[in-house]
């Protein structure tokens, strides 16, 4: 087998792209008051473990109503998940799971909008409650954070490409010299590494960053999950999802939440409110109200 090739993107490259798509890469981290919390880490994913933890018994559901306020890391760029709405406000489906536990908590809820790499890492550091960014309970990821259960998603995950090659990508080996894009640090990076390793990986900060190379001929593909590919596919003409599937693995392909290693007081708490919202409706409510904010806003 190859070996690995991996793309470098120009920071310069990378800042203006991100400018078209909801901010930069290093946006300021904002809160639901539209305040600035302090500036968090920016540790890589992949480098979590040499992060020194912080105290669980910080973040207990009684730490938390005693602080009056539940923080919440993100990452704004990947609809209807989380985005950003005209107001610079942070809304989507985890946005209003994020609400609903600081009101059921009885508490203020700070949202904070960082790089993707740092939501897992804050977590971990002892910075923040919980990271509600699209999540997939990973392996990897439970070495660093305890994850919550599936409260969204477990569904297929796909390869975009252009209509007009989709008879070009039509078997897996046609993406043996492809360029095949997705965002840094996903359960999609390590799909693109297992099974499309002759591929070339397009590792970018920010989902419509993959769409937005894509479009202009910078990557043949982009992988990503099956309902965010038929999102982008209603509102960005010219796609389509490529006749190869990906094999997943259905405990890990949908969205759960982080906490800290360790806290299970409050990861059996938010387990529950998990159930609660999704036996009374509320997370099918939330998506699909999501899904037609994002799209009315053209950011999907």
């Amino acid at each position: 087998m190859k070996l690995k090739k991996m793309m470098t993107i120009a920071a310069a490259a990378l800042m203006a792209v991100s400018m078209v798509a909801c901010g930069s890469a290093n946006s300021s981290d904002t809160n639901q008051s539209g305040s600035q919390p302090s500036e968090n880490g920016t540790s890589d994913v992949s480098s979590s473990n040499s992060v020194v933890a912080g105290n669980p018994d910080e973040h207990t559901v009684e730490a938390i109503k005693q602080r009056g306020k539940l923080i919440v890391t993100t990452e704004a760029t990947f609809p209807p998940l989380e985005f950003q709405n005209k107001n610079g406000e942070i809304v989507g489906l985890d946005a209003s799971i994020a609400k609903a536990l600081a009101n059921d908590l009885g508490v203020e809820l700070e949202l904070q909008n960082i790089d993707f790499s740092s939501v897992i890492t804050e977590v971990q550091a002892g910075n923040a409650d919980i990271a509600l960014a699209g999540l997939s309970p990973t392996e990897k990821r439970k070495e660093s954070v305890d994850m919550t259960d599936l409260y969204y998603g477990g569904g297929e995950m796909v390869i975009l490409v252009l209509e007009e090659n989709v008879d070009k990508f039509a078997t897996k080996e046609s993406f043996n010299s492809a360029v095949i894009a997705t965002q840094k640090g996903t359960i999609q990076q390590t799909l693109i590494e297992e099974q499309f390793a002759d591929s070339t990986s397009l590792l970018l900060p920010k989902f419509p960053q993959c769409i937005q190379e894509l479009k202009t001929g910078g990557a043949d593909a982009v992988m990503v999950d099956g309902d965010t590919g038929k999102n982008y596919m209603k509102t960005t003409p010219g796609l389509a999802i490529a006749k190869v599937p990906v094999e997943t693995d259905p405990v890990e392909n949908g969205n759960a939440a982080a906490v800290m290693k360790g806290n299970e007081d409050f990861q059996k708490w938010v387990n529950e409110r998990i159930a609660e919202y999704i036996e009374g409706g509320k997370i099918q409510e939330w998506y699909d109200a999501a899904v037609e904010e994002a799209s009315a806003a053209g950011v999907m």
